[in-house]
Parts: structure tokens; sequence; C-alpha cells
């Protein structure tokens, strides 16, 4: 794990990871309390949920792509990967590593945001409470079946290309996936051009992933049907995320 040990401490020298978590921290707190929320004070609490993950989310694409970006980068052109490759370890091991070095930091700032969500914006009433235990379970699921493979390409793009282009094309497809393809569905309602429409069939469906709106509204928890087919389509966009990302790995420039 010498690998995993020198990234981890790349990204904890350069101490970015604090800002962000400090925001992730207060800012749930305060952005809801900008709002009229004393028109409507039941408000508050699901606001102060949207706030955590929304937070986590542009964490996720500002900071945690960002990061296997440029140390798949860095490491790559300053023949790091190639030095481990002689001491035995595997194109596989050196993603695993990479990817689990970054996903240990980011893992205390899901921490943080989960547990905002949870106990701190959970109704009151029990039923509505065991539902919204449950939808952030949903969401968490969801959210790692969209970031985690999303991480690994970018580490892999830095390899092969520079750490600019690298989170560029990582975050276009994340953004794309989120929000984009929504536009194009409404497009697609009046238009039957073919070439668009295989393009929203082949297009990564990542709102999929996204529960805000349930917390915001408390709608419920996902029904489990409903989520086994999403989480199988996620989680097979996922397999698919992380082969491609495989074949684009290479360890040298």
């Amino acid at each position: 794990m010498e690998l995993y040990k020198l990234t981890l401490v790349s990204i904890l020298n350069r101490k970015t990871f604090a800002i962000f978590a400090i925001l992730l921290l207060a800012l749930p707190f305060v952005l809801p309390l900008m709002t009229p929320w004393e028109s409507k004070p039941t408000l508050l609490e699901p606001a102060r949920a949207q706030a955590a993950w929304m937070l986590l989310w542009t964490t996720a694409i500002g900071w945690l792509l960002f990061q296997g970006a440029t140390i798949g980068d860095r490491w790559s052109s300053h023949g790091i990967l190639e030095y481990f490759k002689t001491l035995g370890l595997s194109r596989r091991q050196q993603m695993v590593q990479m990817w689990l070095s970054c996903f240990t930091v980011f893992a205390g700032m899901i921490l943080i945001t989960f547990l905002i969500s949870t106990f701190t914006a959970m109704p009151s009433d029990p039923v509505e409470a065991r539902h919204w235990l449950i939808t952030n379970f949903q969401y968490l699921l969801l959210f790692l079946l969209v970031v985690a493979p999303l991480l690994i390409l970018a580490i892999s793009l830095g390899t092969r290309f520079n750490g600019a282009a690298a989170y560029a094309i990582t975050i276009g497809l994340a953004l794309y996936g989120l929000f984009g393809i929504g536009y194009l569905e409404v497009f697609l309602a009046d238009n039957k051009n073919i070439f668009l429409n295989l393009l929203y069939i082949f297009s990564p469906h990542y709102h999929l992933s996204d529960l805000t709106s349930r917390l915001v509204f408390k709608l419920g928890a996902v029904p489990w049907n409903e989520l086994g087919r999403i989480t199988a389509y996620l989680g097979g966009t996922a397999l698919i995320t992380v082969g491609i990302s495989y074949q684009l790995y290479r360890e040298g420039k």
C-alpha cells in the first residue's frame, strides 16, 4: 500500500480538503437561514438536508474529481507509476490504491453530510422519520454508484492526458449526466431525431441518483423495486466506466 500512503500524504499536505470540510459543516446550517424560513419554519430542516447534499455534490465535482485528475497526471508524468510497476504493482492495484487514497479523505465529507441530513433534519413524526432515514441510505448508495467510478475515470484520464484535460472531460460527463440530460429530454419531447434519441439512450443518466427532491418534499423512500432498477442501471454504468478507465490507464507519458 505504498502508493496509497504516498498519495494520501500528498492530499493531506495540500490541505484543500479542509476548506471543503469546513464548508460542509457550516453552510447547511447557514444557507437555509438566508431564506424567509420564518413564514414556514417546517421547511427549515428539509432545506438543511438539501443544502448538505448539494454541497456534497459540489465537493465531489469540484474537489474529488480534480484531485483524481491531478494525481493521475502528476504520478504518471513524474515516473512514479512506472517505478511502482517495476516493484510489481499491477495496473489494477495502482488504480485501486490511488482511488482509495482520494476516497479515504472524501469519506469523511460523506459522513458529515449523512449525519447532518439524517440527524439534524429528521422529521419528528415516527413514520416520516423512518422514511427519512431509509431515503438517506438510498441516496448514499446511488451517490456512490455515480461518484466512485467517475473518480476512477478522472485518475485514468489524468495518467493519459494532462490534469486539466482529464478534469474537464470528467466534470463535463458528470454535469451532463446530472443536468444536461434533462434539457435533452425536454428537447426530444417535440423532436424525433434518431441521432438525438440514440444519444439519449446511451447517455449516462446520473440524475437518477439525485434524491434531493424526495427529501425536500418528504416524498418518502424510493420503492424497493424501483430502487433495484436504478441500482442495476447505475451499477452497469459504473462497470462500463471502470472498464473504459482500465483501458485508458497507463503508467507513463
